[in-house]
């Protein structure tokens, strides 16, 4: 379900993001993305809600209105410690677009 922005019994987000220049046809951005923090949604709330970059992920059929062949969200990296085996794991792959 989509979520919302509460001031006053929400949890904290915090997501910290970097210009990387326009993609494609210069109509849209493309941002690099840090969460802080791991709330539901995060990253497509901030980019689209007016108080954060009022700018929703292209694609996004939940937070923004632009139709696309997909989600244009991807993680190029994530790294996390194995639940069972404690090791480190560590995953990367660049985007398509």
């Amino acid at each position: 379900p989509r979520q919302i922005v509460n001031h006053e019994q929400g949890k904290e987000a915090i997501t910290e993001y970097k210009i990387l220049g326009n993609a494609g046809n210069n109509q849209h951005l493309r941002l690099a993305l840090y969460p802080q923090t791991g709330r539901t949604h995060q990253l497509r709330v901030h980019c689209a809600h007016r108080e954060g970059l009022n700018a929703p992920i292209l694609g996004d059929p939940l937070y923004g209105c632009e139709k696309a062949p997909r989600l244009y969200l991807h993680a190029e990296s994530i790294r996390f410690t194995h639940p069972l085996s404690g090791k480190e794991i560590f995953i990367e792959r660049k985007a398509d677009f």
